[in-house]
């Protein structure tokens, strides 16, 4: 049976979901407008991570790796899950973050709108 993990997490809302990061990648947190900017460590370098709410840190989260069916569901990588005040925390591999929480997804996004393109694609 595989066991669990324990470690201190930077907490984070985006999309919907909560995310966790494990607190020895993050390298910074800051404010732009309505977003939050996570500068997190991986191993080819550093990254920016997007996130509508900065939770919190947890220092003794318990992580547990994926249970296989979960890969059905969640093909991205991860460090494993966790529970958290009763919400459901998916943890980020630093070396792989979800397209969710990336900061180039964002900027895509935005400068599609200013294109005048709908989310889709079509042209407003």
């Amino acid at each position: 049976m595989r066991s669990a993990s324990v470690g201190s997490y930077l907490l984070l809302r985006r999309g919907g979901g909560v995310w966790g990061v494990a607190n020895e990648s993050v390298l910074g947190v800051g404010r732009q407008d309505r977003e939050y900017h996570i500068q997190i460590l991986s191993q080819t370098g550093a990254a920016q991570l997007l996130a509508d709410e900065v939770l919190g840190v947890v220092d003794a989260l318990e992580v547990w790796p994926l249970a296989g069916v979960l890969h059905r569901f969640w093909r991205g990588s991860s460090r494993g899950m966790a529970v958290h005040g009763g919400f459901p925390i998916l943890v980020v591999d630093p070396d792989r973050p979800p397209s969710t929480l990336l900061l180039e997804e964002g900027l895509e996004e935005e400068d599609s709108l200013e294109r005048g393109e709908a989310s889709d694609g079509r042209a407003n």
